[in-house]
């Protein structure tokens, strides 16, 4: 009883917090926390309905596949009928909701060759179960403090593959999957990935039983449960290749066609089989693809693959991609330092912690002068693992004479230029050293966090390769409240503009090889009216917020942007486009709430200019605005209000630190005129060039646009962050005063 009330408590202290969360939220604009169902299968349709907030004035559903359509057939329960072509993979796909607040947040769509079927509502009893067939796969959302019942016929053995995803697919749901016997007797509890492989002991009925770990539940509670005679992969070796049309791979798993023993147990006790393949014969779709990777994934290339057998396809699984490095296989008997294993340098060495506490050793010849890094890669392939390491380097004469250097312990990675919202601070390494002459460098390497139980899909990669400058760049729209520090929401990350608006963004830069030169981004795509402003990641700087500005003459649009960054390397230019990523929940209070992201396929944008931003105060005139450093400097302002905002506004200054203390401007709300004087001798601002923006929180009534073609007399309180387009301040130098004549 004492659990129970805890658990109750915790409940309410989340809906009080989530619902303060969004008073202080943006302008509404569409946010899709969940689509019931969540797959359909190839070559047919099914009617889903979308949930998530201000998903007003309903138009469409977009795909990230060409061949999976949408028609609208009720737009006030947001009713689509779903239509997957013929020709589709088997993969999960990106899917967003358009509608009279913008282009929505992305969630997850799964679609494959097995039957799909809905969960009903009061299969709450093992007296209720549905019915699960061969070859399918059930919808379902999890309810409060009860469970989801199903059933499954098997003949004595039959092997059973029951599998459920939710994490995966963008749920909130943390499954617990149970079989139990006819009379009610557990016989398999679902692995980490969630499987459950079970070989009947009798003909007879068998029961599934499905709850959230803490018996959470609701729309985005959502769960997939297959029951499918097709593949199971649970790992592969190596987990990263040097070519994604060359190379091979060793699949790790069950019911895998044309496959040997492995001679391997999974952390579930059962034998895995194994099929070494060209990865040439796998199915592959792009990212995100129904696979959990964590955000520091990003500096990884390659792509999410499935393997087919007798039609359907397995689960997704990731095959990272690194170019120009010879690849070699850990022996195994490589335990102890005097049998360290010998690397070609530059290298990969692919390995994997197993047995429980595993410890392997490697030596990589390296050369004088010449720059290296040593990286681990395995907590961002996915694995639960923790790796520790240790490197050492040797000094080798020409005699033969070795001399050694101070040996170096390496942990997690915490440096995180994604902040909260996108974390990539991790659990792997990466160090970069100079040899002082020829030799090598002695590797130590085992897990943290594996100390007691074999688990052999514990994989991992060492690489080690001359130094070669570079970079990564991620783009969300900033959701952090900038200016409002009583607001501690993430929300779901939403490109959206109205006429008039400015939307901060946040750009990302993930260096690599000691590059911290300077970077220039540009967006791609957009439409008449829109510009971005501050696209300079200055040298060393590792974010940059940026903006987008949406004109008075802007027109409607819905499409994809793409933001590029650009650089000189070695005297050539060198471009690189951005992944964009989502916030997969909404988090209240991201001091008490962890955060969940991960990479989308594109960066999405829409723009309504039916739909003016409330307040607007710009700068009147161009800039940029000149003043002496010993003087000050008057920015004359002009406001506009369209609807009820009357209440009066304080307008701070945001992005130029030299002027973080100075006090707000404060408008009335009967003001149409403003005037904002900055004393630059006061602050002491430096001669130069800088940008900034006027930043203010705005309390009124919003008014919606046309829903679906018609006017509306539809308003809500809102309280969000409004910014002004860039204003352009110059500093000069004073002019000396004259010399006195003597």
């Amino acid at each position: 009883m004492i659990h129970f009330s805890l658990f109750r408590r915790l409940c309410v202290g989340l809906f009080f917090g989530f619902a303060f969360g969004q008073t202080l939220g943006q302008l509404p604009t569409a946010r899709m926390t969940a689509m019931f169902p969540l797959g359909c299968q190839i070559g047919e349709e099914t009617e889903v309905q979308v949930h998530g907030d201000d998903l007003e004035g309903a138009a469409e559903l977009r795909f990230s596949h060409p061949g999976i359509t949408a028609e609208l057939t009720n737009a006030a329960e947001r009713k689509f009928q779903v239509r997957v072509g013929a020709n589709v993979p088997s993969a999960v796909y990106e899917v967003r909701f358009a509608g009279a607040l913008g282009l929505s947040n992305s969630r997850l769509f799964a679609v494959g060759l097995l039957k799909e079927s809905r969960s009903p509502s009061d299969n709450t009893s093992k007296k209720n179960a549905d019915a699960l067939g061969d070859d399918s796969v059930v919808n379902g959302v999890s309810v409060v403090r009860q469970s989801s019942w199903f059933q499954v016929g098997a003949k004595k053995g039959q092997r059973l593959l029951l599998r459920v995803s939710a994490k995966a697919l963008d749920s909130r749901m943390s499954p617990v999957m149970l079989l139990r016997s006819g009379a009610g007797e557990r016989l398999a509890r679902a692995n980490a990935d969630g499987l459950i492989d079970h070989t009947a002991q009798a003909d007879g009925n068998y029961f599934v039983q499905i709850h959230d770990a803490v018996f959470r539940g609701g729309t985005e509670y959502f769960f997939r449960l297959e029951n499918s005679s097709g593949p199971h992969v649970d790992f592969i070796s190596p987990p990263i290749v040097p070519s994604l049309s060359e190379s091979e791979i060793t699949l790790f798993g069950r019911n895998l066609p044309d496959s040997n023993p492995s001679g391997l147990k999974a952390a579930d006790g059962q034998a895995l089989e194994q099929l070494t393949i060209k990865i040439s014969e796998l199915s592959q779709t792009a990212q995100p693809g129904g696979v959990v990777l964590p955000p520091a994934s990003v500096v990884l290339d390659g792509g999410v693959f499935r393997l087919a057998k007798d039609g359907i396809a397995s689960n997704p699984f990731f095959i990272g991609f690194c170019p120009g490095n010879p690849l070699t296989m850990e022996q195994g008997d490589n335990d102890i330092a005097d049998r360290a294993q010998g690397v070609l340098a530059p290298g990969l060495i692919a390995g994997s912690f197993y047995p429980a506490r595993d410890v392997d050793h490697f030596r990589f010849p390296v050369k004088k002068d010449e720059v290296y890094w040593l990286d681990v890669f395995s907590q961002r392939l996915g694995c639960s693992s923790n790796p520790y390491l240790t490197a050492q380097l040797v000094g080798v004469s020409k005699d033969g004479k070795e001399s050694l250097e101070s040996s170096k312990e390496f942990y997690d990675s915490k440096d995180n230029p994604g902040g909260r919202e996108f974390k990539v601070a991790n659990r792997d390494m990466s160090w970069r050293f100079q040899a002082k002459s020829d030799g090598y460098c002695r590797v130590m390497l085992h897990d943290l966090f594996n100390q007691a139980k074999d688990d052999p899909s514990r994989g991992y990669v060492l690489i080690l390769r001359r130094e070669r400058p570079g970079f990564r760049l991620v783009v969300h729209p900033q959701t952090v409240a900038a200016i409002s520090k009583k607001s501690k929401t993430i929300e779901l990350t939403a490109t959206h503009l109205r006429k008039g608006a400015t939307l901060p963004v946040q750009i990302i830069v993930l260096r690599e090889g000691n590059f911290n030169g300077p970077i220039t981004i540009t967006a791609e795509g957009l439409p008449k009216g829109v510009e971005l402003h501050h696209c300079r990641i200055n040298a060393g700087k590792k974010a940059i917020t940026a903006f987008l500005t949406a004109s008075e003459s802007v027109d409607s649009f819905i499409g994809d942007v793409r933001f590029v960054g650009e650089v000189t390397l070695g005297g050539r230019e060198v471009k690189q486009a951005a992944w964009s990523s989502a916030t997969v929940h909404r988090v209240a209070d991201y001091d008490k709430e962890p955060v969940f992201s991960r990479l989308a396929k594109v960066c999405a944008l829409s723009v309504n200019a039916e739909d003016a931003e409330p307040v607007q105060v710009t700068a009147a005139g161009d800039g940029p605005f000149i003043g002496l450093d010993n003087g000050k400097v008057k920015i004359p302002l002009k406001v506009k209000r369209t609807g009820e905002y009357n209440e009066k506004i304080s307008l701070k200054i945001y992005g130029m630190s030299q002027l973080d203390k100075m006090p707000a401007l404060e408008v009335k709300k009967e003001q149409l005129e403003a005037s904002l004087e900055i004393d630059l001798a006061k602050f002491k601002v430096p001669v130069g060039q800088y940008t900034f923006h006027l930043a203010s929180t705005i309390k009124g009534k919003y008014q919606y646009p046309p829903l679906n073609g018609k006017k509306t007399d539809k308003k809500k309180d809102v309280t969000y962050q409004m910014f002004s387009p860039p204003i352009t301040l110059e500093v000069k130098p004073a002019p000396k005063p004259p010399e006195k004549v003597k």
